[in-house]
């Protein structure tokens, strides 16, 4: 269980675009010589204590260097809450419309509450839409809603409005437009797997039609500055209204 864990975990930074290097078994009280060793100058955490086993801060060697920095922890994601909202089978946390929570028409508390609660999860999806860099734009965001008889239904066609959330690199000349679709709910590592696989399919795809020779390569260089995948991965996501009327 704890191997299956760890595995997870590695999974997970190695896909994260802000991490260019995954270390297991990274000893759990941080030392200097361990993350210079690495080309580690600061250590960023976030804002609860971790003590080791005699009740000292792990990160005590760090901080006396001043070389540890502090971030808030993500709001809305708790180890706690999840397994919490598993075992009870709550529904009251679910998001039936995304668009109405963002504006601060649906949720909990007073209403200006939720306007402060739709701002800040809007600002979050910004965030989470950068590049590797953190700075400048990275995937597209948008939104799509239908009606409930259309949810209901998987034959149905309905004529609606894309909405762009959150502008960002669209495909580019040549691409293979693929999209997939799921609820994704407790992103793991299988969700990861299965997203890597669509890509790696791609790139047969891409290396069949010589998407990777030098020639092409080189002049889509000249054309547009960079070099890009052969496919413009387009993940839909569910809200919960939809998971719940197919899975119950």
């Amino acid at each position: 269980m704890v191997h299956s864990y760890r595995i997870d975990r590695v999974s997970a930074v190695d896909a994260c675009r802000w991490s260019t290097l995954s270390v297991p078994y990274a000893p759990y009280v941080t030392s200097l010589p361990w993350i210079s060793h690495y080309g580690c100058y600061y250590v960023v955490h976030g804002d609860d204590i971790t003590s080791d086993s005699s009740g000292e801060d792990c990160y005590r060697y760090v901080k006396a260097a001043g070389r540890f920095l502090v971030v808030k922890r993500t709001p809305g994601i708790s180890t706690t809450d999840l397994v919490g909202r598993m075992l009870l089978c709550t529904r009251t946390h679910f998001i039936k419309s995304l668009t109405r929570m963002l504006a601060g028409d649906e949720g909990f508390g007073s209403a200006q509450e939720r306007k402060k609660a739709g701002i800040e999860m809007m600002q979050r999806i910004r965030d989470y839409a950068t590049d590797e860099t953190g700075l400048k734009p990275g995937p597209e965001v948008w939104s799509w809603s239908t009606s409930k008889p259309t949810n209901g239904d998987h034959a149905t066609e309905e004529v609606r409005t894309y909405s762009r959330m959150v502008e960002g690199k669209g495909p580019k000349p040549g691409q293979r437009i693929v999209y997939v679709d799921g609820g994704f709910d407790l992103f793991s590592s299988g969700h990861i797997e299965f997203l890597r696989q669509v890509m790696k399919a791609e790139e047969v795809i891409g290396q069949k039609a010589g998407w990777y020779n030098a020639e092409a390569k080189k002049q889509r260089i000249t054309d547009h500055r960079e070099d890009f995948s052969p496919a413009y991965i387009i993940a839909g996501i569910h809200d919960d209204e939809v998971i719940n009327y197919w899975k119950g």
